[in-house]
C-alpha cells in the first residue's frame, strides 16, 4: 500500500466529495426528531497528517435543526471520530505497523509523523475497541474466509477489491464511516423507535 496517497490532495478531495454526497442525502431527510429543516452548521477541524490544511478542506460537515436546534453531524470518510489525525492516516499507519518493533516504529514516525506510542494505541484499538463495534460485527459476517481480529486493519486492505490504492482505502473508510459520528446514528435510532411505536399502535387497533 503506497504511503504517497496520504500526501495526495486529490485523494482527500475525492473523500470530500464522498462526504458531501452523503451529507446532502442526510440533509434532504430533515430532522428526524421534529421534521424541521437542517441548516448548515459546519465547523473546522485541525487534522494531523495528510498534505496540510492549506491544500485540503478541513471543514467537518454538520447541520443544525432550524426548529429544535439539535445537531446532526453526518458520517464521514475523512474523520474517524474525534481522533486528531485523518481517518486515512489511522487506517494506513496501523496497517503498516503490524509486527511493530522499535526500529520499524521509528521509521513510521519519521515517514508519517505519528509517534510510536500513538501507533501502538491505534493498534490496540483495532484489536479490542473496534472488534466490539457493530460495524465490525456486520463486516466480519461478509468476509469469507473469516478475517481474524489480529489481522486488522491490514487484512481489510488485502481483501478489498479495488482499482488502486486510493480506491481501496476509500472503500474501507466508507465501512468505518458510522464510527465517525453518533448524532446521525441517534437520528436513525429515533426513526426506528417511531416506526416500532407506530407498529404497536396499529397492531393494537
Amino acid at each position: 500500500m503506497c504511503q504517497a496517497v496520504l500526501q495526495d490532495p486529490a485523494f482527500f478531495g475525492f473523500l470530500l466529495h464522498i462526504d458531501q454526497d452523503h451529507a446532502a442525502s442526510v440533509r434532504a431527510l430533515g430532522c428526524a426528531f421534529c421534521n424541521g429543516p437542517l441548516h448548515v452548521g459546519d465547523f473546522a477541524r485541525k487534522p494531523r497528517g495528510g498534505p496540510g490544511s492549506a491544500l485540503v478542506d478541513i471543514i467537518r460537515i454538520s447541520f443544525c435543526c432550524g426548529h429544535c436546534r439539535l445537531r446532526c453531524t453526518p458520517a464521514s470518510v475523512r474523520f474517524l471520530g474525534r481522533r486528531v489525525y485523518w481517518g486515512a492516516v489511522v487506517l494506513l499507519a496501523t496497517a503498516l505497523c503490524s509486527g511493530l518493533n522499535l526500529r520499524r516504529g521509528q521509521q513510521l514516525t519519521e515517514q508519517l509523523g505519528v509517534p510510536t506510542l500513538t501507533l501502538l494505541r491505534w493498534r490496540q484499538w483495532w484489536l479490542s475497541g473496534f472488534t466490539g463495534t457493530a460495524v465490525w460485527q456486520e463486516l466480519r459476517g461478509r468476509l469469507l474466509p473469516p478475517l481474524a481480529a489480529t489481522d486488522l486493519p491490514a487484512g481489510l486492505l488485502q481483501r478489498v477489491v479495488a482499482a488502486d490504492a486510493p480506491a481501496a482505502m476509500a472503500m474501507i473508510l466508507r465501512w468505518l464511516a458510522p464510527l465517525s459520528t453518533f448524532t446521525e446514528g441517534r437520528q436513525v435510532r429515533h426513526q426506528l423507535t417511531q416506526k416500532m411505536a407506530l407498529a404497536r399502535v396499529v397492531g393494537a387497533v
